[in-house]
């Protein structure tokens, strides 16, 4: 009979550990993150860009790889986007200059990821992206690299 009352508290913890989890927030959404172009100010090099591209994600963000050579840039994964749960939402951003050798724009991809929690002994990472957290990092790099104010 112990054992039977072990088993229904247990039970009890893990639905109780699941529902706290709750739920992703509203500018998180279940899709693939695609690519947004920023076309470059008139005269800008690609050097110049690079550096422009560097300063800005550096001030807030970890980059966990960078190749200037191949206009390659990645963030680390950072917890608590767009003020989502610190330890269940978490984004980073990639960089790529399409063409080096003649820069004309830049492309910008935010990923973010919710922690499910479908069963606390097994949780995982949905990707998608989010809105807000898009539209941030879109206005931050377009309005120190573009020549006109991007959109969204």
């Amino acid at each position: 009979m112990a054992t039977r009352s072990v088993r229904w508290i247990v039970l009890g913890v893990l639905v109780l550990g699941a529902g706290a989890a709750g739920c992703a927030p509203q500018t998180f959404v279940r899709a693939a993150p695609g690519w947004k172009v920023i076309e470059l100010r008139e005269g800008m090099t690609y050097d110049e860009a690079w550096m422009v591209a560097v300063d800005t994600l550096t001030r807030d963000w970890d980059v966990e790889m960078m190749d200037k050579p191949s206009g390659y840039m990645r963030t680390a994964w950072h917890h608590g986007i767009s003020n989502g749960p610190y330890q269940s939402y978490r984004g980073r951003i990639t960089v790529k200059f399409p063409d080096v050798k003649n820069a004309t724009k830049v492309e910008v991809k935010t990923e973010a990821q919710w922690l499910e929690a479908a069963s606390p002994m097994a949780p995982f990472w949905i990707t998608g992206y989010d809105t807000a957290f898009q539209r941030d990092v879109y206005t931050a790099l377009g309005g120190r690299l573009s020549r006109v104010v991007p959109k969204e």
